[in-house]
């Protein structure tokens, strides 16, 4: 990431929040303790109202109004062609986002209407077996909203099953979509095809990604 996109990044990340720690910041933005603290100085030195000190945390005071974003040509190209492949392999939900967003993006761009399907030099093709089916909306609110989600599981061999899991993550790739999940039955992660899975359903209840339990404990294992 370009230190001026870690800037805005960080002032973001500061107003999201009454106080900040360095320790979380790093951690959150995936950089060093050491890069927050130059950071921070930088932004009080540009005239940020950041008060706090280090080992103590961070306040953002007043109101401070973030720069218009700011895409050069291949920062443009990277977002036109993710908004492609998810207009290709996204649930019903997903796609009319991503053709929402890409409207807005090329207006702002371009100052003009959404260029026309023929005038687009970026492309993404999926089959269409590929295509998330319709229960990755409730998946995706499942992951938002820290809910417990419960379905019935086809296995390989078509033997069912039925879990009850804390959703982490979606995954989609070459052959489909997968979820990442904590399964507590089984005291492990699991990963799911969305195409095995029917009767899903969103529980009531919340959880709490606990550390040895969450995405960023089954990404160091895995990678």
């Amino acid at each position: 990431m370009r230190r001026a996109d870690r800037l805005i990044d960080l002032v973001a990340r500061l107003k999201a929040r009454p106080v900040n720690r360095a320790d979380d910041l790093a951690a959150a933005m995936e950089t060093s303790v050491r890069t927050i603290y130059r950071d921070i100085a930088t932004l009080q030195a540009q005239g940020f109202p950041i008060e706090g000190a280090a080992g103590v945390g961070y306040v953002l005071r007043g109101d401070v109004d973030l720069p218009p974003l700011a895409f050069d040509h291949d920062q443009i190209d990277a977002v036109a062609l993710g908004l492609a492949f998810v207009e290709q392999v996204g649930d019903p939900d997903l796609v009319a986002a991503a053709r929402a967003a890409r409207a807005k993006i090329d207006a702002a761009w371009g100052n003009g209407p959404t260029p026309p399907p023929s005038q687009r030099r970026l492309r993404a093709r999926q089959l269409f077996e590929q295509r998330a089916p319709d229960c990755a909306a409730q998946i995706r609110a499942a992951i938002r909203g820290r809910k417990r989600l419960g379905f019935a599981y086809h296995d390989a061999q078509q033997r069912r099953s039925a879990r009850d899991v804390h959703p982490l993550a979606l995954t989609t790739y070459a052959h489909g979509w997968l979820l990442i999940a904590w399964c507590p039955q089984r005291s492990d992660f699991r990963v799911f095809r969305l195409d095995r899975m029917t009767e899903v359903a969103v529980r009531a209840d919340t959880f709490t990604e606990t550390p040895g339990q969450d995405l960023a404990t089954y990404l160091r294992q895995r990678h």
